[in-house]
């Protein structure tokens, strides 16, 4: 599930990815995000994956790290 459209389009052109770090497995994660969202780049099989706060369309927040931040104030 995404947030928006635009996004769930990326999804479905296998651009972006929905799902926990522990199942990327060809490639590597550029950034420590902490996040299950995902912008995919290169070529299957050596693929770089980019964690995002922020749905790159709507805006609104996607990673586990930043609610987790406003749960603690």
């Amino acid at each position: 599930m995404t947030c928006c459209a635009e996004f769930e389009d990326l999804v479905d052109r296998e651009m972006a990815l929905v799902g926990p770090k522990n199942l990327l497995r060809d490639g590597r994660i550029v950034n420590e995000a902490d996040t299950e969202f995902f912008l995919v780049f290169g070529q299957e099989g050596r693929r770089s994956y980019v964690g995002i706060h922020y749905c790159p369309f709507c805006g609104r927040v996607v990673s586990r790290e930043l609610w987790n931040r406003e749960k603690k104030k």
